[in-house]
């Protein structure tokens, strides 16, 4: 089983369209809204995968850093998101 984690906040028309494509997908995703502590989860994916972000959405697949939406869309138009499913 896949394990997708997906950064978002509610208002955040870039998260919406990740959620939205992930689940036209079929697939399933641990959404953790970022709202009142993205600096803890800036902090977090800076440690875990050297990368420094400001910005949301930001989604993992499989302890794999993909990015945001528009590099979750690349990987998909692209036929590559198969690399990071399991």
């Amino acid at each position: 089983m896949n394990k997708i984690e997906i950064y978002t906040s509610q208002t955040c028309p870039y998260c919406i369209k990740a959620k939205k494509l992930l689940k036209t997908l079929g697939l399933e995703y641990q959404e953790t809204d970022v709202t009142d502590n993205f600096d803890e989860m800036a902090q977090d994916i800076e440690k875990r995968f050297n990368k420094k972000i400001m910005t949301i959405p930001q989604i993992v697949i499989n302890d794999k850093y993909v990015g945001g939406f528009d590099d979750l869309n690349e990987l998909y138009k692209s036929n590559k998101l198969n690399e990071y499913l399991v």
